[in-house]
């Protein structure tokens, strides 16, 4: 006898009894729920039960949504969900289940949603399996919907705004529907074909035995011009090799993000156009898979105790798109480093700017971070050939600081926009209220922000120590004393002493009148990153950024909660970025200020924890309370680059580990954060060989050191790490 099985709104046979405690620790769903798959340019976004639907979600090649819905319905019913993930970056898993009515006490049809997503759209298969005694019959729908927005109008929705009506024609076959806007067409086909088929709704009807499967198979292709495949302007990068280190750490969730983060990086990387071998790491999903100089240079820096070959690939990409005239309508000028450059068809910054054409170069600081980087990959033992092969980028480089970076020649680099659709601010926090006085009142350009000047610093110390290296010696000496005035420049341009008792601090920036803007903000800790404050000044800062109105006990607000313009909810005026917090503890620990730097690091795992060990971008900088969680920010990217690698840079942090390779030698200073038992890091990668560290309350060990290299134990962290 069959069994007509409709919807009951019947409790799923997984929800937890209601006497049933929750696990310590909340999950927060950051998106919410989302599950995306890359394959280079191409992604998929949806929900938990895999079904794409509003707001940011959907299928995005090149940055053009080619589908905006696809839903998938049993009885008139969403599924109900048992559990979702990635097998692979660009393949993802969804098991659910319809709720029937009459079905007993137990769920008796499954269903195992496989996607994997590819340059050019996605595959999907829709199994349907009954473990029923008797036959049962059901209703299978999908819906499917394209609207051909472009990556930066699906924001703008999202935050809010009116959608734009734009003409797609819907033209449904036999099995298949195609959506069309020329030049553009999306065409999805379905496998059965199904019962009926009208404008964008597939309807199947089943009847399955018990153990019987019923699979629908979905083909989704995204094309430049109708009927035609193009092959993509970007390919997919072939997945990195598994990095060598791994990470073990009690309880294990520093551990769990590592991995979590290392397998982010490697679904956002992308294949670099101008050298097929050379690996790109995209910014974040959805708004920035594209390349950004600031992002990149910072994400290296972060991964390079896992994958030190990743600086020198993003330094190399960087110089092939260094800035060679002045061209005031994207901000470019000799020897600039840009700040995005899009590899897609959409000619994103108007004509002539597709297919990674006439880069945007409005970024104050990926200029000075590119020297940085340089330090860093010099430090960490790259072959004096890669090292010599970038000097003539790394010079051009210090010039662009010494002449454009700085207009007025007064020592400090600011920005002003200069172009129709240029940043209105151009460092980090370049949101237009990002940069703003204690009351408010925003700051007006040219605008010099404070730890763009000591990226400015450490960029002179850096190429300094470069050039000593490869022999340069009076080019090097020259250099290293202009660091250094550069360095009391800051300190006396920037600093607030303290007043009633309260620790000074540095200012957030100057204004276009030179007018201090005294804002208490998260940017000062990036100058103990560089090396820029005395040890009383840099003990101050620490402790200005532990104060309540600073710390939200999540990480480090972006803004003080006592200026008038605070906004925990905002972008970049009062929310947490957990690399701007982790920068801020890698600068305390390079000062041996290990209390507050590791209270932070702790603060940060714990959010790790809320976010199923996968930061998000930013989240909102509401004070931590008791039994609480870190709150998403609604549009934040998820996975983004140098939130992953925020695990992966506390790494080297917490080991204190410097190396000196060109000098044959790396110093560890190892301390754990507050609840962390003990660390253990095995295989970090130098040219000579790898080395492994156990870290534990009861001593420190080297399991393993490269060949021909000394190991040393230091009270306190080398600078440079």
């Amino acid at each position: 006898m069959k069994r007509n099985l409709t919807r009951a709104d019947v409790p799923s046979p997984l929800e937890r009894p209601e006497g049933d405690a929750q696990p310590a620790g909340h999950r927060v769903l950051a998106g919410p729920g989302t599950i995306t798959a890359i394959s280079g340019l191409t992604f998929a976004i949806s929900d938990e039960l895999g079904d794409i639907g509003p707001a940011a979600q959907g299928l995005i090649a090149h940055d053009t949504r080619h589908l905006s819905r696809l839903a998938v319905r049993v009885n008139g019913e969403p599924l109900r969900h048992l559990g979702a993930g990635l097998i692979e970056p660009e393949a993802a898993r969804f098991r659910g289940y319809p709720a029937l009515l009459d079905g007993g006490p137990d769920a008796v049809v499954e269903a195992d949603r496989l996607r994997r997503v590819g340059p050019h759209g996605l595959d999907e298969e829709i199994t349907l399996r009954s473990w029923s005694a008797e036959e049962v019959e059901l209703d299978l729908e999908v819906t499917v919907d394209c609207d051909f927005a472009d990556i930066f109008e699906v924001r703008r929705v999202w935050s809010g705004a009116a959608a734009r009506r734009r003409r797609v024609s819907r033209s449904p076959a036999r099995g298949e529907v195609i959506f069309s806007d020329p030049p553009l067409s999306t065409t999805i086909r379905f496998s059965p074909v199904p019962d009926r088929l009208e404008d964008g709704r597939a309807s199947w009807r089943l009847t399955l035995a018990r153990r019987e499967s019923w699979t629908l198979r979905i083909s989704v292709r995204a094309t430049a011009e109708p009927e035609v495949e193009a092959e993509p302007i970007l390919g997919t990068m072939p997945r990195p090799a598994t990095p060598s280190t791994a990470v073990a750490t009690d309880p294990p969730d520093l551990a769990h993000a590592a991995r979590i983060a290392l397998f982010d990086l490697a679904a956002l990387s992308v294949r670099d156009d101008l050298d097929p071998c050379r690996r790109l790491v995209a910014a974040g999903i959805p708004w920035f898979v594209a390349l950004f100089g600031r992002d990149s240079l910072i994400t290296s820096h972060q991964a390079r105790a896992f994958e030190p070959g990743l600086a020198l690939a993003t330094l190399r990409a960087l110089a092939a798109r260094q800035g060679m005239v002045v061209d005031p309508g994207n901000e470019e000028e000799p020897g600039k480093i840009l700040h995005e450059v899009r590899l897609t068809r959409r000619p994103w910054l108007g004509e002539g700017t597709a297919a990674g054409a006439r880069p945007y170069y409005g970024s104050i600081d990926a200029t000075p971070l590119f020297l940085v980087l340089l330090g860093t990959a010099w430090r960490w033992g790259a072959a004096r050939e890669e090292i010599e092969s970038l000097l003539p980028a790394a010079r051009a480089a210090l010039g662009w600081i010494r002449s454009y970076g700085d207009p007025d020649g007064d020592g400090l680099l600011e920005y002003r926009p200069h172009g129709p659709r240029s940043l209105a601010n151009q460092a980090w926090k370049d949101s237009e209220n990002a940069v703003q006085f204690p009351d408010g009142a925003l700051a007006h350009p040219p605008i010099a922000v404070a730890e763009v000047q000591g990226y400015a610093y450490l960029a002179r110390h850096e190429l300094a120590r470069v050039l000593a290296w490869l022999g340069h010696d009076e080019e090097a000496s020259d250099l290293m004393d202009e660091a250094a005035r550069q360095r009391e420049l800051i300190r006396s341009t920037y600093w607030v002493p303290g007043e009633g008792g309260r620790p000074g601090y540095f200012a957030l920036a100057l204004d276009g009148e030179k007018r201090r803007v005294d804002s208490v903000a998260s940017n000062m800790g990036h100058l103990l990153w560089c090396g820029v404050p005395s040890e009383d000044e840099a003990r101050q800062v620490a402790e200005r950024l532990l104060a309540p109105d600073m710390a939200s006990g999540w990480g480090l607000r972006t803004l003080s909660s006592e200026m008038a313009g605070f906004n925990p909810i905002s972008y970049h005026v009062g929310s947490v970025w957990p690399h701007d917090t982790a920068i801020a503890c890698e600068g305390m620990r390079r000062y041996g200020l290990d209390d507050p730097a590791l209270r932070l690091a702790s603060d940060l795992i714990d959010a790790m924890r809320s976010f199923d060990h996968r930061l998000p971008e930013l989240f909102t900088g509401h004070a931590r309370t008791e039994a609480d969680f870190p709150v998403p920010y609604p549009t934040a990217c998820r996975p983004q680059a140098w939130a992953a690698g925020v695990a992966l840079t506390f790494v080297p942090m917490l080991l204190g580990l410097a190396p000196r390779i060109p000098e044959g030698a790396i110093s560890l200073s190892p301390a754990l954060p507050p609840g962390m038992r003990s660390l253990e890091v095995t295989g970090i990668p130098f040219p000579s060989g790898p080395l492994s560290v156990a870290v534990a309350d009861d001593g420190n060990r080297v399991i393993e050191a490269p060949p021909g290299v000394a190991i040393e134990f230091r009270a306190r962290p080398a600078a440079g790490g």
